[in-house]
């Protein structure tokens, strides 16, 4: 086992049972702030407390491979111009004028000859800002995508590797768009954390 992220299971779900503690890890994944660390790897976004749905996911990923349960990485389309999100008038503009697509990773696991999805992208406090956030998870049923579904679902055994794969069939165009709202989503999340408004989430 790799002792750092047995040493997260510990700290984070003590004497639990292996069904609470499904959840428990899934619980303190979601609530690590939503944010660009400019890293996916999943201990980085233990130590820094931040990440997006690929790092997110990768850390939830590796938690629940210690427990030895079986998991898969899925890659959907969406576009960020279908989220419920209040968007600030800056952030709105940009989507009124182009539409932001982008690869979105979430997760199954086998439990009792099924699998379930599990999306852990947005932390809890995002909530008050329209985000789709996945609350109350019981351990048994599929959670809700935290996105609006475009086109196909992928499959895969490298997430990294495809989401880069279907960034770079962008258009010029649609890269430059999406660089640029990124960059404005980023340091809005980073001024509602810093401002206070209860958003800097605690997990560690």
């Amino acid at each position: 086992m790799h002792s750092e992220f047995q040493n997260i299971i510990k700290k984070w779900t003590k004497n639990q049972s292996i069904e609470a503690k499904i959840i428990t890890l899934f619980e303190k994944v979601r609530d690590i702030p939503y944010g660009n660390i400019g890293s996916r790897n999943p201990l980085d976004v233990y130590h820094q407390n931040m990440g997006t749905c690929s790092g997110k996911h990768a850390l939830l990923k590796a938690l629940y491979i210690e427990l030895g349960i079986h998991v898969e990485d899925f890659i959907i389309m969406h576009s960020f111009n279908k989220l419920p999100i209040i968007y600030p008038d800056t952030i709105r503009e940009l989507l009124d004028k182009t539409t932001i697509i982008d690869p979105h990773n979430f997760i199954k696991i086998r439990r009792d000859n099924k699998w379930i999805s599990i999306d852990a992208t947005w932390d809890t406090p995002l909530k008050k800002y329209g985000f789709p956030v996945n609350e109350n998870w019981d351990g048994k049923l599929n959670m809700n995508i935290s996105v609006t579904k475009e086109g196909e679902i992928y499959k895969t055994d490298t997430p990294i590797i495809l989401k880069e794969k279907l960034l770079q069939n962008f258009s010029k165009k649609i890269q430059t768009d999406r660089k640029i709202f990124l960059e404005e989503f980023t340091k809005w999340l980073h001024f509602l954390r810093k401002k206070g408004c209860n958003l800097l989430g605690k997990t560690m």
